[in-house]
């Protein structure tokens, strides 16, 4: 017994996906994006205003990504070596291998 007055063994085990943790762990810039994709598609934003939109995503898009490549700690790639950049090329291959394909097979290209 575990003082609860319950034996620990016989207990029912606690969910190990709740919605509460599930919505944990969705990043906020995801359900923005969602929300912002779900308003323009209704058709509430002017068609004239997309392209001022779309350079101020263009921008903002250029700071986070700006703001990721400097705070990147070089020593750290140092300190782990030669495989995690192999890793981490072959990925990018993959993906975008994977990419084209689809955009191949799909008409896009």
């Amino acid at each position: 017994m575990d003082g609860t007055g319950i034996d620990p063994a016989v207990a029912p085990a606690r969910p190990r996906w709740s919605p509460r943790r599930v919505f944990r762990l969705v990043p906020w810039f995801l359900i923005g994006f969602v929300l912002v994709a779900a308003v323009n598609s209704t058709g509430v934003i002017p068609g004239p205003a997309h392209p001022a939109i779309a350079t101020v995503a263009a921008f903002l898009i250029t700071v986070a990504l700006s703001a990721i490549g400097l705070s990147t700690d070089i020593a750290g790639f140092r300190r782990a070596g030669f495989r995690p950049l192999v890793l981490g090329g072959s990925l990018w291959i993959v993906v975008s291998l994977s990419s084209l394909g689809l955009q191949a097979l799909t008409g896009s290209i």
